[in-house]
């Protein structure tokens, strides 16, 4: 090249809004000189030139690269003679004499305008160091000594997104930056929902890891009376019959009431208490009275008499037994409600013996202070920046439920934060691993929107992490205020990022099924700058990594040991637990 500083690697042949298209000098050689001892990626998607305006230096990321010829209808008919190579730039802001970077740009190019690449130099006034407002993530892809660092404000409540394919790297570069949270930021409040027990061994002994396991010290405990009665009876029973919501509804209420006249420390009128204010209640009492009243025979039509042999146990659930009803006009007879309740009794009495559902069905004790502000502070860590919620012993059927109410009881508690509390005083960030599973129309999804829509004004945060874009809910990702995309090959996943993109950046896409493992595209309110970033990688690692085949080519020394693996799933152990004592 040929220019003063050696940075010139074309002119500007044609402008049309903020596209720019460059003819690349024929001094060039290739699309990636050297400078200063290093390669500069001039035609790599994603990198950054300079078009000097005077005092201004507009700043533009290239989207397109060709050669005149080859590239129809992309490449501009009449401004680049066949056998030129061309460059297409997105013009993205301005630099102004006083080295201040600005979004937009207050005047465009002229036509034969110089276009330089960006030096390390340039790139460093634009892109700020990390500091007291800002978390560290990588290294820009085209300039590996200019780190990146994201506004953390913008990126905890304006929400974001972190997508990309299997093996793309993207449960390393959530890691990375819980690290970065943890290391610096010690007070921060980040809430992790992690379906496949991934990132214990990634926050270390700075973060708080709650799980389905069996120690108490590390169980992670879900109050199932928080639910509405109608939802929970869902969960548990699958029922939908209007008969059987009503009349468990009105046995959670008697039981709700029934509980706050005997815990000291709860005062509530009993007429205020419905079948869904979140007070406890012993479950096992309602499964009783709904049983009775389903199995019920009575002696007498006149006196009602019932015929009842045993009495059972609630607490122990044990049912209560009658005498069989006779068939015909003879006694004893049905019950009015006798059949009527089926099969909610029996679904619910197996739920509640069912060793896998623990974690969320354990009975309160009135005699005991309110449980909820210790569930509610464990959940938050008690005290530690980052706080995992290991779901990865959590049946199916009700995962859905648990994560949706864990996120539904701490937004309701941060919109009512007073000084000390979370939310304004002291933001959340819920972090969801592997969302596009549980959010699909269920209690997630609806306090996931709810937090999207409403989250920013209360201070709470989120970041849904996924391999499936396309899968989350429109709602909630068109509400991320920043995007991480790693690598996507799947053609609906790029089409869900592309159309969150801004529309000046959207053309940036196209790079995303050729990204390097552990490369993102970052753009959005969290970055100066749309721009492809080599984030760092985390240390210790989440346990996400595949499988290696190292034990298939050892010798074979016996017989596949699986008693411990059957043994953990007849107890509902978590997986990785081992058998329980």
């Amino acid at each position: 090249m040929k220019s003063t500083d050696g940075t010139r690697i074309g002119r500007v042949r044609q402008v049309l809004g903020s596209t720019v298209t460059v003819e690349l000098s024929p001094e060039l050689a290739g699309t990636a000189p050297l400078w200063r001892g290093r390669v500069v990626p001039v035609g790599q998607v994603g990198s950054i030139v300079r078009i000097p305006q005077g005092s201004i230096t507009l700043l533009g990321s290239v989207v397109l690269v060709g050669i005149s010829e080859l590239s129809p209808p992309l490449a501009p008919a009449h401004s680049i003679e066949q056998g030129k190579r061309w460059l297409q730039v997105q013009l993205l802001g301005e630099v102004d004499g006083l080295g201040s970077f600005h979004r937009g740009v207050s005047i465009y190019p002229g036509l034969d305008d110089e276009v330089h690449f960006s030096t390390s130099d340039d790139l460093a006034s634009v892109y700020p160091p990390a500091g007291a407002e800002r978390v560290s993530v990588g290294v820009l892809a085209a300039a590996p000594d200019v780190p990146l660092t994201l506004d953390a404000s913008r990126l905890v409540t304006r929400h974001s997104a972190v997508v990309g394919s299997t093996g793309s790297g993207k449960t390393s570069a959530v890691a990375t930056l819980l690290q970065r949270f943890e290391a610096d930021w010690p007070s921060a409040n980040i809430v992790v929902v992690d379906p496949h027990g991934e990132y214990a061994s990634a926050v270390g002994d700075a973060g708080s890891v709650l799980s389905v396991g069996s120690d108490l010290a590390t169980q992670l405990q879900i109050p199932y009376w928080a639910l509405p009665a109608s939802r929970l009876l869902s969960v548990l029973c699958g029922v939908e019959s209007r008969t059987v919501a009503d009349r468990f509804a009105e046995l959670v209420v008697e039981a709700r009431r029934e509980f706050a006249i005997a815990a000291e420390w709860l005062d509530m009128e009993a007429e205020s208490i419905t079948a869904d204010t979140p007070i406890p209640y012993d479950l096992r009492a309602v499964w009783y009275r709904l049983d009775y009243d389903n199995r019920a025979t009575i002696r007498d039509r006149a006196t009602g008499d019932l015929a009842l042999v045993d009495s059972g146990d609630a607490a122990a659930l044990v049912a209560a037994t009658f005498e069989p009803h006779a068939l015909g006009n003879a006694a004893p007879f049905k019950g009015a409600t006798f059949g009527h309740y089926n099969p909610a009794p029996d679904r619910l009495r197996l739920r509640l013996t069912d060793s896998r559902f623990d974690f969320f069905l354990a009975i309160p004790d009135p005699t005991e202070p309110d449980s909820l502000p210790g569930l509610a502070a464990r959940w938050l860590g008690a005290h530690r920046p980052v706080s995992v919620l290991d779901f990865s012993g959590v049946p199916f059927e009700v995962a859905d439920v648990a994560i949706g109410l864990v996120l539904d009881l701490l937004f309701e508690l941060g919109v009512r934060s007073t000084g000390s509390g979370i939310g304004r005083p002291r933001p959340v960030l819920f972090v969801l691993e592997e969302a596009h599973r549980y959010l699909r129309g269920g209690l997630a999804q609806a306090a996931a929107d709810r937090i999207a829509r409403e989250g920013r004004k209360y201070g709470i945060g989120l970041m849904m992490v996924s391999q499936r874009p396309s899968e989350l809910p429109e709602t909630s990702l068109a509400q991320c205020g920043t995007i991480i995309a790693l690598r996507l090959t799947n053609g609906a996943d790029q089409s869900a990022v592309r159309a969150a993109l801004p529309d000046a950046v959207a053309g940036l896409a196209g790079v995303l099924p050729s990204l390097r493992t552990g490369e993102a595209l970052v753009s959005g309110e969290a970055v100066i700058l749309p721009t492809r970033v080599q984030i760092h990688r985390p240390n210790p690692q989440p346990q996400a990594g595949d499988p290696n085949l190292d034990s298939w080519r050892s010798v074979p020394s016996g017989s596949v040991e699986l008693a411990d693996s059957i043994d953990g799933w007849r107890r509902g152990t978590a997986p990785g637990e081992g058998r329980k004592p």
